[in-house]
């Protein structure tokens, strides 16, 4: 289940907010999902992307910075306790499965040093909150036996079963994804960019903050690692 924040000014709890949707917003401006009116606060301070039960938090270039546990940050993996502070309001995140599920469901692939190649493929771009059909017998059978192979690199065919629900991609201050098992696909989400701008690529357009569906034998770049996706059966 999803986690949530506790809402909270000079130690007095002013309410909370569930993270049910995979983009929320926190600022100053009234239109973002978790509003603020403090002049401390930036119109659009800060984003969280959930995924599952997994949350992330990024600053949104704002003026005074956002912190979690007293150090600012850019992008952050929320845990369970979690204190974020934006001006001086704080949001404390709670989720307690999040914390028990911590370390079993990431997969980390070693950067490997290549020359990024692009390879035109088909692929759709779905909206996230957005189930467009009913998958049949045989497409939940594809999707179980989905896999992903390296294509170039010291790890060149090796494969990786998509059993999980969830897997990420990258190394630590790298490029880093999330692919994303639902009903009716597999979805590509990027968590993090490169120090220096590089970002992950499907077919080699950058995902940006798209939650892209995955197609048969597209080609994902990260970190200058080429991986193909295989859907199962087809």
């Amino acid at each position: 289940m999803p986690g949530k924040l506790e809402f909270s000014f000079n130690s007095s709890k002013l309410g909370e907010f569930i993270l049910d949707k995979e983009v929320m917003t926190i600022g100053r401006k009234e239109d973002n999902d978790i509003h603020i009116e403090n002049l401390a606060v930036s119109g659009h301070h800060a984003k969280l992307l959930t995924i599952f039960e997994d949350s992330f938090l990024e600053d949104l270039n704002s003026t005074n910075g956002t912190y979690v546990n007293g150090s600012p940050i850019t992008k952050h993996p929320l845990r369970n306790g979690d204190v974020i502070t934006i001006g001086k309001h704080e949001l404390r995140y709670i989720n307690e499965s999040a914390a028990a599920s911590d370390e079993g469901e990431k997969t980390v692939l070693i950067r490997r040093p290549d020359t990024p190649v692009t390879r035109a493929a088909s692929k759709t771009d779905i909206d996230p909150h957005v189930v467009e059909f009913e998958p049949d017998q045989k497409n939940i059978q594809a999707l179980d036996n989905a896999k992903l192979q390296i294509l170039n690199g010291g790890g060149a065919g090796r494969e990786l079963p998509l059993k999980k629900t969830s897997v990420k991609l990258g190394k630590s201050g790298a490029e880093i994804v999330q692919i994303n098992k639902r009903p009716d696909g597999h979805f590509i989400v990027c968590l993090n960019t490169a120090a220096d701008g590089r970002q992950p690529l499907v077919n080699g357009e950058a995902i940006g903050p798209r939650a892209v569906k995955l197609e048969n034998h597209d080609v994902i770049e990260i970190n200058r690692l080429k991986i193909e996706y295989y859907l199962g059966g087809i």
